[in-house]
């Protein structure tokens, strides 16, 4: 796949001869011909979770006191990662985005 490095437009490659013209197949890219084709996106089930989940919290609760103490044991070296827990709320977040 040949990459136009100007706009990122995607070119075929060129077999034998000159790249094709437009003509009676590709008239839906002529401006003010009928489109006849419309192109379909069907999403994944984990990026419908994805998106479910966007869309019920656009603004996450903050607890404005443990971000402080956060932060004092953080600047002053005391906070300590538990591994254990860190991996399992890892896993049940990634069981949520794909059941």
């Amino acid at each position: 796949m040949a990459i136009n490095t100007i706009n990122g437009a995607y070119t075929p490659p060129i077999r034998g001869g000159y790249p094709e013209r437009a003509g009676a197949s590709n008239v839906a890219s002529l401006p003010g011909k009928p489109v006849n084709e419309v192109d379909q996106v069907q999403l994944t089930p984990g990026s419908q979770s994805l998106r479910q989940l966007e869309t019920e919290r656009q603004e996450p609760p903050v607890d404005e006191t443990k971000v402080a103490a956060l932060r004092k044991a953080i600047a002053d070296g005391g906070y300590r990662v538990d591994s254990g827990r860190l991996a399992a709320k890892m896993s049940d977040f990634e069981a949520k985005l794909f059941p």
